[in-house]
């Protein structure tokens, strides 16, 4: 049962639902704060991104932020997907246990996705190659970071913004995994990812 469940979910989440509503209302979507020298964001319908989400991921990555204003860190991935499931529009990434990054989303409510356009590339690239453990990454990229009215991090600079509700958070079990799998584990016995699955409350774009 378990398997059919989650094999369910994932051909759930290759596609929105064009019968349900994916918002509850605008006050979901007016969640950024407004200021003159932050350049304007949109809200957008999860449903009217035109981008592909596997390239999202996988070839422009995404700036992953959580915490809040007194304290907070983000990290560069690039494993993750957008979907739909238990009727809302949903964004799932996976969080290695050894990031810093990795207790602010387990143990907060929220997570933002950031993403930027290609002339930011190698302040992502320097994001996800150093750690907030051992520097202020903010500073060091020069990156603006803002909070929306919910209290969540994001960047200034980013084009677009997915605000997301924490939903499921699960471990990969690695004794399922095919063998590509495995092997990127046999390095660090002990780690693993987790996956956590968030419902879009917001997403914006730069107009």
């Amino acid at each position: 049962m378990e398997a059919l469940f989650w094999k369910s979910v994932m051909w759930a989440m290759l596609a929105f639902s064009a019968n349900t509503p994916c918002m509850s209302g605008k006050a979901r979507m007016d969640a950024v704060t407004s200021r003159d020298d932050v350049p304007r964001l949109r809200p957008i319908d999860p449903r009217t991104l035109s981008e592909n989400p596997v390239s999202l991921f996988g070839d422009k990555w995404f700036v992953v932020s959580a915490g809040d204003s007194a304290k907070f860190n983000e990290m560069t991935i690039s494993w993750g997907a957008l979907g739909y499931v238990w009727n809302e529009p949903v964004v799932t990434i996976y969080i290695r246990n050894s990031r810093y990054t990795y207790p602010f989303i387990d143990e907060g409510k929220y997570f933002v996705l950031n993403s930027f356009d290609e002339a930011y590339r190698d302040k992502v690239k320097f994001i996800g190659t150093h750690s907030g453990r051992d520097m202020n990454k903010v500073k060091a990229t020069g990156l603006t970071p803002q909070f929306t009215k919910l209290g969540n991090p994001f960047f200034k600079e980013a084009r677009l913004v997915i605000e997301c509700e924490k939903i499921y958070s699960d471990d990969i079990d690695r004794t399922r995994l095919f063998d590509k799998g495995k092997a990127m584990y046999s390095d660090a016995p002990q780690e693993t990812h987790r996956m956590f699955i968030g419902r879009i409350v917001n997403m914006w774009e730069k107009e």
